[in-house]
């Protein structure tokens, strides 16, 4: 080869390159025979105060978004990601706020170039006749569509998924009418001892598990009443089995998840991603004694010591105290520790797949790593409200390679 077609080759090897390392993100296509459609809510809680609104007159409001199965195919869908980043990339401060979370995505969010396999309201697939239902708590500072991978395969599996915007958790909520609300920043009293300020914050936490279970509760509450009435009003009237609900949250969303679980059995499972509250407690404990009563999983990245919040002597604590909430929960129930390279606590949403930029290698770990959540959570929910068989969690002669299965149960 003459040194000018070296030349040559190398220049379009490196154009190609800087063409991969810019490539769009986008989110893998739904494993399931369902397409992807979604409904905006706007709620408004009556019974409650939003205890951390300036006006403590003002009930608690919720923006709930209502994805279900459709017959529309997920391949040839361009939804869009985040509904309202419009609106908050015209505020200087909320956009720079999103751009230092997202990062060079956040345009392309804006842009609708990384897009989502929703369509708005399309009508709902026909068959089954009613859809099991799961009621999901993201995590804090975060957003329900940071799990839209997540959601939408559950969809696709023949799940409807009522996807909070927890208020004041949540890093933005763009409600109906326009309104923006940014997430809620604590500013402690100065002054208080380290004691003081761990005792704040434990009761800070307490308090907003509480708000974050009563809010998955009144969404349960609104979807039964709303369901019992007709398709003018709700435009899954009677397709939902109110029977079959799985509470499931990551992060602070799963304290919410399990907390909820412990007050209300008419959740039949409940799904806690990652949630364990280091070096405190792996479960929601409360002053009422109330524990988990459904088949629980409990899924979480693999964490070394040397990564967690706390000194040794706390660690061996709550190793202690996890050990015996989980001995504690009810037959069915599993703890699950996923370790595959690159496996951490955000891979359990879109975050890593979004920080790859289309980037090969670095996109391969982010979706191997969401497929491997997504199995056992769709294993342990098909089994607990389809009743269908779970080799992946039950059979003992099941190869776990990059994951530890313990089941639970008394």
């Amino acid at each position: 080869m003459t040194s000018r077609g070296c030349v040559l080759l190398c220049a379009a090897w490196l154009v190609g390159s800087l063409a991969c390392a810019a490539e769009t993100p986008k989110l893998p296509t739904p494993s399931g025979p369902y397409g992807i459609g979604r409904v905006a809510y706007d709620w408004i809680d009556t019974s409650r105060m939003d205890r951390l609104s300036p006006d403590p007159h003002h009930p608690r409001e919720l923006m709930v978004y209502l994805w279900y199965p459709t017959t529309h195919p997920s391949s040839d869908a361009h939804g869009v990601y985040l509904p309202g980043a419009k609106q908050m990339d015209v505020d200087p401060k909320i956009q720079q706020s999103m751009r230092d979370g997202y990062g060079d995505n956040w345009p392309l969010i804006v842009s609708g170039a990384i897009y989502s396999h929703a369509v708005e309201s399309a009508p709902p697939a026909k068959a089954p006749e009613q859809f099991p239902v799961i009621i999901f708590s993201h995590g804090l500072g975060g957003s329900s569509f940071g799990y839209t991978s997540l959601i939408e395969n559950l969809v696709s599996h023949g799940y409807a998924v009522a996807a909070i915007e927890h208020t004041e958790t949540a890093g933005v909520v763009v409600f109906s009418d326009g309104r923006v609300v940014r997430q809620y920043q604590d500013s402690p009293p100065v002054g208080l001892s380290p004691a003081e300020r761990f005792q704040r914050m434990v009761a800070q936490a307490g308090a907003g598990i509480e708000e974050g279970a009563g809010d998955v509760r009144f969404v349960l509450n609104q979807l039964t009443r709303l369901n019992a009435g007709d398709r003018q009003h709700f435009l899954l009237a009677n397709r939902l089995d109110l029977n079959r609900v799985a509470a499931m949250g990551h992060s602070a969303g799963a304290e919410f998840a399990a907390r909820a679980c412990e007050l209300d059995a008419r959740f039949k499972a409940c799904v806690d991603l990652d949630g364990a509250m280091v070096p405190v407690l792996a479960l929601p404990e409360s002053g009422d004694g109330a524990v988990i009563q459904q088949p629980l999983l409990f899924l979480e990245a693999f964490h070394p010591e040397s990564q967690m919040g706390g000194t040794h002597e706390e660690h061996l604590a709550f190793f202690k105290k996890k050990e015996e909430q989980l001995a504690a929960c009810p037959r069915g129930s599993y703890a699950v520790v996923l370790n595959p390279p690159g496996m951490m606590h955000g891979s359990f949403s879109d975050t890593y797949l979004l920080e790859a930029g289309g980037r090969p290698a670095e996109t391969a770990v982010a979706l191997h790593n969401l497929d491997l959540a997504q199995s056992f959570i769709l294993a342990f929910l098909d089994k607990n409200l389809k009743h269908t068989i779970a080799p992946l969690l039950d059979d003992a002669n099941t190869d776990h390679p990059e994951a530890t299965v313990q089941r639970l149960g008394h």
